[in-house]
């Protein structure tokens, strides 16, 4: 494979990422979204007449794209501006040094590898080569620990987006070098031929001070994620949290070494009933309702701090069956389930620990829902 990064310029190629945007959401991720044309089988959207939208290529044949669009470009950048919170960041350096990133997505194959830094630099470099200083977007919660090695920082609450479901806004600073050492970003080389920008480095610590960090296990210390657990739950959280139950802490530290917090807020969906979703999360602390599409004035379940959702995505990789709508503010753990299946080839011994409570919550579960039915 001989690959190959550039910017889609012609209606042409513009098209052939249109219709890679289509089979990796659509077709593969089951996201229904009226920006998508089945008949054509593309998805667009207006932002894509106003940015710069990178091709992976493996001969004639996309298999890789992101897309970043200066605010400067945007005629009416203000839904964009609002729903990213960027208004001190244009006051303090106004629309031409803000880009807005998105669309990334990789072919199945190349994902887990560095084809990403290929499509990841080529935007980096244009984005610097224009002045831009600081890049906007936005993950679901599972994708959060790539995007931080990258560079990306939390700095605001999730959303809600009523297409993609629940959002992570995320900032990086394209010049802010120490942050780019300290999660040894493979983005850093690129860097390094550009000069730090230390004035918007003091910027987002001076505007976001309340930040929540790095909360990712594998961008700390060893241990430090299991003793940042320790700190949010009641009790050791490998007797609180059902899904650690029966773990030695050096069994919990390597299965936990890809996991994340993340915050929602109440009447946030964490997972929506209908998406294709692998991740598994674990509540640290509040409360979230299961529910159907066919009866959401009618919850079919309560979840509580230790318990977890999201294990059919996971084991089956098959659509979500109900919704998880959290109740007030909550906090939870975060699996990547590519992370999980391969860690049943790694350590078997040790995922089998794990499967062992999934399969004891389903059956506790089966149980209570069959008290609920049965006949009296």
């Amino acid at each position: 494979m001989s690959l190959r990064v550039e910017p889609a310029r012609s209606a042409e190629a513009r098209e052939r990422v249109h219709r890679f945007r289509y089979r990796v959401y659509v077709e593969e991720m089951g996201i229904e979204t009226p920006e998508a044309d089945a008949d054509r089988r593309i998805l667009c959207d207006p932002l894509d007449a106003h940015a710069v939208c990178w091709a992976l290529l493996d001969g004639d044949r996309v298999v890789g794209t992101v897309r970043a669009a200066v605010l400067s470009d945007v005629p009416d950048p203000t839904p964009l501006i609002e729903r990213y919170e960027m208004k001190p960041a244009v006051e303090a350096f106004g629309p031409e040094a803000i880009a807005l990133s998105g669309r990334f997505m990789l072919d199945p194959e190349l994902r887990g590898g560095t084809a990403i830094l290929r499509l990841m630099s080529a935007a980096f470099d244009d984005a610097r080569e224009r002045g831009v200083r600081l890049t906007y977007g936005d993950c679901s919660p599972h994708l959060l620990g790539l995007y931080e090695h990258l560079g990306f920082r939390r700095y605001a609450r999730a959303f809600m987006d009523p297409d993609y479901g629940f959002k992570v806004p995320i900032l990086l600073l394209l010049g802010d070098a120490e942050q780019l050492e300290r999660v040894r970003s493979p983005l850093r080389r690129v860097a390094r031929r550009w000069p730090e920008d230390d004035a918007a480095a003091r910027w987002f610590r001076e505007t976001h001070p309340d930040h929540p960090g790095v909360e990712t296990a594998s961008l700390l210390p060893e241990g430090v994620f299991l003793d940042l657990l320790c700190e949010r739950v009641a009790g050791d959280p490998l007797h609180a949290l059902g899904l650690l139950r029966g773990l030695t802490r050096e069994e919990a530290e390597r299965f936990l070494a890809r996991a994340t917090v993340v915050r929602a807020g109440d009447g946030d969906a964490l997972v929506r009933q209908g998406e294709r979703g692998e991740a598994l999360f674990v509540l640290l602390s509040g409360g979230a309702e299961v529910r159907l599409d066919e009866r959401p004035e009618a919850p079919i379940g309560w979840l509580g701090a230790g318990d977890f959702f999201g294990e059919m995505g996971f084991l089956t990789e098959s659509e979500r069956t109900a919704s998880v709508v959290a109740r007030g503010e909550c906090e939870t753990v975060v699996l990547s389930g590519d992370f999980l299946r391969g860690l049943l080839e790694r350590e078997p011994a040790l995922a089998a620990k794990v499967l062992l409570n999934l399969s004891r919550e389903m059956a506790g579960r089966l149980a209570d829902m069959n008290r609920r039915v049965a006949p009296r």
